[in-house]
């Protein structure tokens, strides 16, 4: 029997364990204060544990906010699932990853930092071209697999929610109106691009 599959769990084990320090330290001490030999000494490891796992600490921040990351996505999937029609399920879908932001404990911690003066992990989220990347490729799929006759070429879907996830960033992390007042604007953005999508092909739109 090959080790393989029981190496592969080993591993994942331990880099949930020291996101899971990483995640503490940085809830308790802030971002600049963080070092690699905090999170090695939560979790119980050698410094150089830390390193060979992530290499830097901003690549650990990215492995830190991308396991943040698939737990929207989970969010959204179900969201999704619920619903029968799009708009409908493009709503549900944004207002629940608001609300989840809201109460999620590591997004707290980088907004109430950057009020402090300690916000230099809130650029990792915000410019992030591969948190884009992720949420959108997750999107698209997600969507041609659940509403397969939207009147809409492959490539404009694939902008149109890239504009969604960049959109819902921007207000997970400059939240100026709730959850539900954010969903309507949303649902009413795309329900406005759906009904002009029949006159838009990929011949249409300048190169």
């Amino acid at each position: 029997m090959s080790t393989a599959p029981f190496r592969e769990t080993v591993r994942t084990m331990l880099r949930d364990r020291l996101l899971d320090a990483a995640a503490d330290a940085f809830r308790e001490e802030g971002w600049r204060r963080l070092t690699m030999a905090k999170i090695a000494d939560r979790a119980g490891v050698s410094r150089q544990t830390v390193y060979n796992e992530f290499g830097t600490k901003q690549q650990m921040a990215e492995q830190l906010i991308m396991r943040e990351l698939e737990t929207f996505l989970a969010i959204v999937s179900d969201r999704f699932a619920a619903e029968d029609e799009f708009v409908p399920a493009v709503r549900s879908a944004v207002e629940g990853a608001l609300v989840t932001a809201q109460r999620n404990p590591l997004l707290r911690s980088v907004l109430e930092g950057e009020q402090n003066g300690d916000g230099d992990l809130l650029p990792i989220i915000v410019q992030s071209q591969w948190l884009v990347d992720r949420a959108s490729a997750f999107l698209v799929e997600l969507v041609a697999g659940r509403f397969p006759e939207l009147p809409m070429p492959a490539d404009r879907l694939e902008v149109a929610l890239e504009s969604v996830v960049r959109l819902v960033l921007s207000h997970i992390t400059r939240p100026s109106r709730s959850p539900e007042e954010t969903a309507d604007d949303m649902a009413f953005i795309v329900a406005a691009v759906l009904a002009g999508a029949p006159e838009v092909t990929s011949e249409a739109v300048p190169a």
